[in-house]
């Protein structure tokens, strides 16, 4: 990689950052506290654009959605409807109308409010790039910016605009395709899913070799040359999902575009989700969370038990809600690096993983306890919060010889069960729900394995693939693999499945980084939800199995605000 220091690559993010909340400050200052003031409803050479700080900022505004990406719907839609992890509901905790255990049953309707909340962060991530597009193009034709400036600026809000249409095909499927600002139509119609894709691809393609390829503090957290290569390579990757016509070999190429960049491996796995992780080695693109500018990651404050504030002297309580999947954990080998150990009675957990497990200990010494803890009473209905078995130590997924990690799904999930997510450092007296950790939204690890898949899905015998696995692996601490082939992560009949360790590599070294749904519908493997979800259901849902939940359903407010959308098939 290009040496980069991370002192210069922090100071410029703390302009950047800096910019985007004093405009987003200046806005609501004009609004709400000066009446008086002047208002501008356009962008003219008089009022704005005229100096650098300027433009940044302008541009800050166009990244900004990006923050829900990390920690908001998309993460949930794209992660908690799949094997990598569930939020159970434990008593009153976490029901919010049955909407999570809705989501990993595949039961969802066009009500349950993520939906929206995805929508919404596409096509405000759309129309925010759009407006920008238009009035930079508006100043060039008065005259007033250079325009070899402008287009670099909007081949780079092109990109911006090509990661939320992706993000709302993968999800949604057909939408409308809305790329002019100023003749936008209040009520847009519904387009084919391979139409939008056919128009992104053909946008990015003709953009993306417009963007720099300088991967330092100026383009960190921007999407660059290579950051669109990344996206083309997804939108490639998932082709034949998308349009019904695969696109391997276009794939593949893109992917030797990124890896013949400025990247490499980090030694240390771990160091793409530390606490101030900017600028690591294998860092494509990324959200540059920040505990004090950009402060809206949260996912310890999702995962943790409340007693864990003790375990991280944390300034806030968690709230107990997202761990994973007992199959999904248990695919991982016990020395796998990425899997972390496991907490005992007498020593706290010594080897940071992707997981939280076993027993959990106060920073000051002594074991943690779940001070809500009330004996099972079976009688009682509903239920209480329920303890586990072990009582009162706060024990994160072992309740005992042959008992499964998460009892259910809810209503009476048990306060203590599921192994949490511990994945990005949890720093002792942070704040658990304004992290500053980075989050990598494209990295090299990705690529080389999205690589191995395009050359599997070409030629399995392909020698070039095990490679590409292996080098990941090695990483990990495990040993090489002689074959991709092999039983998948949560088929119980263990028989072996082509391609099979390849599926589980993937998800393995990208856990929770919102490609699991993606993978999974890939593979074809998304509606066996019922062979990765806990033993016990709520009889009150239904269990779906049918293709058609391989597409969310638009929500009920989009549709009754737009008559010209049209709601996916089945809902």
């Amino acid at each position: 990689m290009k040496t980069t220091d991370r002192y210069t690559m922090r100071k410029s993010l703390f302009l950047i950052k800096s910019l985007v909340v004093v405009m987003i400050m200046a806005s609501f200052n004009q609004s709400c506290t000066n009446l008086d003031e002047e208002l501008f409803d356009s962008v003219t050479p008089e009022n704005f654009f005229n100096t650098e700080e300027e433009i940044l900022a302008a541009l800050g505004a166009a990244y900004t959605q990006f923050g829900n990406y990390g920690s908001g719907d998309p993460f949930s839609l794209q992660c908690v409807s799949t094997d990598e992890m569930v939020v159970p509901t434990r008593g009153q905790d976490w029901d919010d109308g049955g909407e999570w255990r809705r989501l990993s049953l595949h039961s969802y309707t066009p009500e349950d409010g993520y939906f929206n909340g995805g929508w919404n962060f596409g096509f405000n991530g759309v129309n925010t790039a759009n407006r920008l597009i238009y009035q930079f193009q508006l100043l060039v034709d008065e005259g007033s910016m250079d325009p070899t400036l402008a287009a670099a600026f909007i081949a780079e809000l092109r990109a911006v605009r090509g990661f939320f249409y992706w993000q709302l095909i993968d999800m949604f499927g057909n939408v409308p395709l809305v790329t002019d600002f100023e003749n936008t139509v209040a009520t847009p119609p519904t387009v084919s899913r391979a139409e939008v894709f056919d128009w992104v691809v053909t946008d990015l393609e003709d953009a993306v070799p417009l963007l720099p390829k300088e991967v330092d503090g100026t383009t960190y957290g921007r999407m660059n040359f290579y950051a669109g290569k990344a996206l083309l390579a997804k939108l490639y990757l998932n082709a034949e999902v998308y349009t019904g016509t695969a696109m391997w070999a276009q794939a593949e190429a893109a992917c030797n575009e990124v890896i013949g960049g400025p990247y490499n491996l980090e030694s240390n796995y771990f160091a793409n989700f530390d606490a101030g992780n900017t600028g690591t080695a294998e860092m494509i693109f990324a959200i540059p969370y920040d505990q004090v500018y950009y402060g809206s990651f949260n996912m310890s404050v999702r995962t943790l038990h409340y007693g864990s504030q003790a375990t991280f002297n944390l300034t806030q309580q968690p709230w107990n809600g997202f761990c994973t999947l007992e199959e999904f954990y248990n695919s991982y080998e016990d020395i796998d690096l990425r899997k972390g150990d496991v907490g005992t009675e007498t020593v706290p957990q010594q080897r940071r993983g992707n997981f939280i497990a076993g027993f959990q200990h106060k920073a000051s010494g002594g074991l943690v306890t779940d001070d809500g803890w009330e004996a099972p009473n079976p009688a009682r209905q509903p239920a209480p919060l329920l303890g586990d078995p072990d009582q009162a130590p706060l024990n994160f997924g072992n309740m005992g010889s042959g008992q499964p990690q998460l009892n259910e799904l809810g209503p009476q999930a048990y306060r203590q069960s599921g192994v949490r997510i511990g994945k990005w450092e949890i720093a002792l007296g942070s704040d658990p729900g304004a992290m500053d950790n980075d989050y990598a939204v494209f990295r090299l690890a990705d690529i080389l394995l999205m690589k191995a898949e395009a050359l599997w899905r070409q030629n399995p015998g392909d020698a070039n693939i095990l490679p590409l696995v292996n080098q990941v692996r090695s990483r990990a601490g495990v040993l090489d693999l002689g074959s991709v082939d092999g039983p998948i992560s949560f088929d119980l009949a263990g028989g072996s499945v082509a391609g099979g360790e390849l599926f589980n590599e993937i998800g393995r070294e990208m856990f929770a980084e919102n490609h699991r749904r993606q993978t999974l519908i890939r593979w074809g493997l998304y509606t066996r939800n019922a062979d990765w979800l806990p033993p016990t259901y709520n009889t009150q849902d239904v269990l779906e199995d049918g293709a058609h939940t391989t597409l969310f359903p638009v929500h009920r407010e989009k549709i009754d605000a737009n008559p010209n959308l049209v709601q996916n098939p089945e809902y």
